[in-house]
């Protein structure tokens, strides 16, 4: 499981995958990540959009690896 406060590293911002559901979502990869984040942190609806469940997994996946 991730932890809270996570780091992310600057190289994510410009995986395809992050850039995929920016354009998906009509913004930028930074509002991405950062709606990760708050969702899978708190079950409040604080976005502007949500990411599906398969999404969030996904990005999980990615912050849990080691991306040095």
């Amino acid at each position: 499981m991730m932890k809270q406060g996570t780091d992310i590293p600057e190289k994510i911002y410009d995986d395809e995958i992050v850039c995929f559901l920016a354009d998906r979502y009509h913004t930028t990869p930074r509002k991405v990540l950062r709606q990760f984040l708050e969702q899978n942190t708190s079950e409040m609806d604080t976005g502007t959009f949500r990411l599906e469940e398969n999404e969030m997994a996904i990005l999980r996946d990615m912050m849990d690896c080691d991306h040095s």
